[in-house]
């Protein structure tokens, strides 16, 4: 059974249907630039803590 809609309730309803597609295509660029940022953030501390583990492992052999 489809649905018929009057032509000014199909625009209202695409209308909102793009509106919905927009706000979820701009959370999912939001998430994306997250991750982004998240990895550049992990690779930053990673870099530290083997700098830390190095400097560390050469003072025990002191």
């Amino acid at each position: 059974m489809k649905i018929r809609f009057t032509p000014l309730t199909a625009r209202l309803h695409k209308a909102w249907l793009r509106a919905r597609l927009q706000r979820h295509a701009r959370s999912l660029q939001a998430i994306a630039a997250q991750r982004e940022n998240d990895f550049h953030a992990e690779r930053i501390l990673h870099r530290e803590v083997s700098a830390l583990r190095s400097k560390l492992q050469s003072l025990q052999r002191l």
